[in-house]
């Protein structure tokens, strides 16, 4: 980063008024790992800070001195922090105060101490997959350069660009999406943890950001802020981590110009298909064609052409830590192959649609119905802001589906049956319909599914 253009912009932090050049953040680094002599080569660090110029510098001297960070939200409790820290072997958690300054502080230990990882491997990132349970992607460098690679070939980016971040860095994807393309490429970061819509798109404006990795709810926020010419630089919008309703799509490119992508990827893969063409010709479900370099499979797929998708690429993880199989045995990464737990299919075109989830899967009166197709047709609805539908159990062999609805005042249960009873086979028509002004939502915009189930128990 030092060695390219050393006093071109690296990190903008709006909040704090700092701009720091690559050389600026590449001294923020070196200081850093001062505060990391004494940790072996290999050695796991949590890292659990906010956005910030220090997260970038405590990567880099993470990386410098051959150290495995492990990102943590930001969000997460300590006892779930220190779980985590035993399961992975960390030695320790790099942390910040309320000034932002970087601490460090000893790990919560299991009986067999710390874990090294073996050279090569660069990362760790948590997730919780299709377990429930936290555990930690191992992921090797020539993986993350892949990886990085794929995105920015793929989406058109350029070392010039510039990301207006909105997700925490922590999460797999704005590392791979704002923290990678600026230590690969160079593409400069501005940092914004004011989200209201009016301050951010100002934000946008005068900091000249042309990429907007970001989540759906924020994308429907925005649209609805002000009218059309307010980000006159912005050229991609990525969107991820969620469905983006086609009304949400529409409705931003009306306002500024600029049609929202939808991205798909995993964790344990990186970046998996992407909206290329991005004329709105995407229904909703479709979440675009494989990468450059990705291969997306379907196994077993039924007489739908309906199978658990598989990926194979060079961005897919090492493995997992601590080591585990799924349910049926069976390890998600194989050689360069990644076995998601989600259910698709390809199309015609060879773009790839979403159907749901294989622990999703409802049954009702001894027939699958995928939850996300309901979603689909009652997010076609207008009014309809968004949608969760989950089975509800009538007996120990079937159940019924709920529909939890976040809509406009005018919408009534009667448009949102009418509009199922329409489009869907009667036994797929929701019993039960819920209308809400808005869904729970977790810090990073996405839908807080546990919170739902808290509101509407399972009865």
């Amino acid at each position: 980063m030092r060695r390219a253009a050393p006093d071109a912009l690296a990190v903008l932090d709006t909040d704090r008024a700092l701009r720091l050049t690559r050389d600026d953040v590449a001294r923020a680094a070196d200081a850093a790992g001062c505060l990391l002599d004494g940790f072996p080569a290999g050695a796991i660090l949590a890292l659990q800070m906010p956005n910030g110029p220090d997260f970038f510098a405590a990567v880099l001297a993470c990386w410098q001195r051959e150290l495995v960070p492990l990102l943590v939200d930001q969000d997460v409790a300590t006892a779930a922090l220190d779980e985590i820290c035993r399961g992975t072997g960390a030695a320790a958690v790099l942390h910040a105060d309320a000034a932002d300054r970087l601490l460090v502080r000893a790990a919560a230990r299991a009986d067999s101490g710390t874990v090294a990882m073996p050279a090569g491997v660069a990362l760790l990132k948590v997730t919780s997959g299709s377990t429930g349970e936290p555990r930690a992607v191992v992921l090797e460098a020539d993986a993350l350069l892949a990886g990085v690679g794929q995105i920015v070939s793929t989406m058109g980016l350029e070392p010039t660009d510039r990301n207006l971040v909105t997700i925490p860095l922590a999460h797999s994807y704005a590392f791979d999406n704002v923290v990678l393309t600026l230590v690969r490429d160079g593409m400069a970061a501005v940092l914004a943890r004011d989200l209201t819509p009016r301050r951010l798109l100002a934000i946008a404006h005068d900091a000249g950001a042309s990429v907007l990795p970001t989540v759906p709810f924020l994308i429907d926020v925005l649209a609805r802020a002000r009218p059309s010419g307010a980000l006159p630089a912005l050229r991609r919008v990525i969107s991820a981590g969620a469905p983006l309703p086609a009304s949400a799509r529409e409705r931003f490119a009306v306002a500024f110009g600029v049609r929202p992508r939808t991205f798909y990827g995993a964790t344990e893969c990186g970046g998996i298909a992407f909206d290329r063409a991005g004329d709105g010709d995407l229904p909703d479900g479709c979440v675009g064609a494989p990468l450059d370099g990705v291969r997306v499979l379907v196994d077993e797929p039924d007489e739908d052409g309906i199978g658990r998708i598989r990926v194979s690429s060079a961005s897919v993880a090492r493995g997992y830590l601590p080591e585990t199989t799924g349910a049926s045995g069976d390890d998600p990464i194989r050689r360069g192959a990644f076995r998601t737990a989600d259910l698709g299919r390809v199309d015609s075109r060879g773009r790839l649609h979403l159907v749901g989830r294989i622990h999703d899967v409802v049954n009702v009166g001894g027939r699958k119905v995928y939850p996300a197709e309901v979603e689909r047709v009652i997010r076609a609805v207008p009014g309809v802001n968004d949608v969760v539908v989950t089975g509800v159990a009538r007996s120990a062999v079937a159940d019924a589906l709920r529909a939890v609805v976040a809509a406009e005042p005018h919408v009534t249960r009667d448009d949102v049956a009418a509009a199922c009873e329409q489009r869907l086979a009667r036994y797929k028509v929701p019993r039960s319909i819920e209308l809400v002004p808005e869904l729970p939502r977790t810090g990073r915009g996405k839908i807080d599914r546990r919170a739902l189930d808290a509101r509407y128990p399972n009865d």
